[in-house]
Formats: C-alpha cells, structure tokens, sequence
C-alpha cells in the first residue's frame, strides 16, 4: 500500500506539469486541428459490422441504437470539458458488468463528434475481451499488449490500430498476469503525455479492470482525470457499487454510476437498457 500510494503521488506530480500540453498551439481553434502525421500512419483494422453488432458494439454509426451511447458521451463530455479534463477510466465493481461493451461503444460515440481524435486503451490486460468484442482474432490483431507501450517495450504506433479515421485502438493479444507491476511503473505517466504530444487526441478512454478483484485500477488512478462505474442491474449490490464508489474518490474523479444490463430501456432506444446516475 505505501508503494502504491508514493507511485501516485510521483506519477500527479509528473500529471500536472504535461496536461494539456500537445492538444494545439496557441491561439488555435479546436475547428482548426490538423491529422498529426504519425496518426495517419497507424494501419486500418477491418471491422465487420455484423460481428460488431452481435456483441452489442453498436455506436459507430448515428443509428437509434446508438442513442443511449451518445446521450452518455454527451453528459461526460460536458462535464469533462468544463473541468479541462481529457483522460477517462471506466471501470466496475466486480466482473461481468459489461464495462469494456460500454468502454468501446462510448469511444465509437466520441470518435463520431466533429474535429475530435479519441483514443482507447484496454488497461484489462488481465483478462482481455476487446479483440474478441472488436471481432479481431490472434490472426487479424496485432501481437501484443498495452503492457509492452506503457513499460516502454513498444511504441503506441507499433501495436495500435484504427477504427475509422479518428479512432486508435490499443487492445492486448493475450492476458498479461503481471499487469500491477507493469501498472505501477515509473515511467507510465511520461508514456501517456508522450502518446498525447505525438497523436493529440481530444480525449482518451481506458477499460479498466473491476476494481473490487485487484489492485490494477487503484494503481492507474493516477493517471487519469475522471472515471464513470458500470454496475449490472441484478448482480452488482448496493455495497459494491459504494464500496467502488469510495476507493476510486479517494484517488480520481468519479462522474457517476452507468448502470447496464437493465430490463427496460429509458426512452425506447435500442432494447439495450442503459441507465445513468450522475
């Protein structure tokens, strides 16, 4: 617990003095942003709308099923940008919440507003579902993990991939079993402000582990800016979602509690059954 705590008060130290620092230059307008060239060189990954679909991945288009999805982008987006915030975690108390169904959809809907860059992250490397939701398998996908960029092992345009012209993907090819170790590396905080200046996303969305099942959340908190929780209507308690809700304030900003998997859906849209407490 020490080592972690001394981690992340070194890694908020480093945080502060690179936030914000590469987005654009001075006096230019966020309508003014131009394609870094390094972005332009991460390859296109083949997306099958059909897979995608039938694993509930249904935001890369403005349909009504993605509606749910773009009402939540639109709330945190808000909040983010009042506050100047740019890096979010999305997490869950316990497993089977369908954070990582939410992390991806989320990051499709940001991906689809005007002049905006995202980049999404799989920090799960223990337990990895992207490939498999994406509908990319060991052949498709790139080999590797987010632990080889954030130990410095590879570089982010090594193992990322596009999802449409403005949104990179980093997923993991494999589990990784030391994934606290890699999580509490000095070198993480000067890694991510290193993928900001080169690739200067508007905004970058994390999936992170359950944080009720071990220490690799509360051990990445520090690099990032706010986090929402996914519960799962009939199987996360009311204790859980506390008990989550409490550790994560003690390190980031929590913007509120997705609840998913629900039996009804608010409004109509889509059947998927999303609501949202903030």
């Amino acid at each position: 617990m020490e080592r972690l705590q001394a981690a992340i008060i070194k890694a908020r130290e480093k945080q502060k003095g690179s936030q914000g620092s590469a987005t654009r230059a001075p006096g230019q307008a966020e309508s003014d942003l131009v394609t870094p060239p390094l972005w332009s060189e991460i390859p296109q990954a083949e997306l099958q709308d059909r897979i995608l679909r039938r694993n509930r991945i249904v935001s890369m288009r403005s349909d009504p099923e993605a509606t749910p999805f773009d009402m939540l982008r639109t709330r945190t987006l808000r909040t983010m940008q009042e506050h100047g915030w740019r890096r979010l975690a999305i997490t869950s108390p316990t497993p089977a919440c369908g954070k990582s169904t939410i992390s991806l959809n989320l990051a499709f809907s940001i991906a689809r507003q005007t002049n905006t860059r995202a980049i999404s992250m799989e920090i799960d490397m223990r337990n990895p579902s992207q490939n498999r939701l994406l509908g990319l398998n060991r052949k498709d996908g790139k080999k590797g993990s987010v632990g080889d960029v954030l130990s410095g092992r590879a570089r982010f345009g090594d193992l990322a991939f596009l999802g449409g012209d403005d949104l990179a993907f980093l997923t993991n090819s494999a589990p990784v079993h030391n994934a606290s170790d890699i999580l509490l590396g000095d070198g993480i905080g000067q890694i991510l402000a290193d993928i900001e200046a080169d690739y200067q996303p508007n905004t970058m969305i994390f999936d992170m582990p359950p944080v009720l099942v071990n220490d690799d959340t509360m051990a990445f908190m520090q690099h990032v800016d706010c986090v929402l929780i996914v519960a799962a209507a009939g199987r996360s308690t009311i204790e859980e979602i506390d008990r989550c809700e409490r550790e994560l304030a003690s390190q980031t900003n929590v913007l509120g509690v997705v609840l998913n998997k629900c039996e009804f859906a608010e409004g109509g849209y889509g059947g998927y059954g999303y609501g949202y407490g903030y």
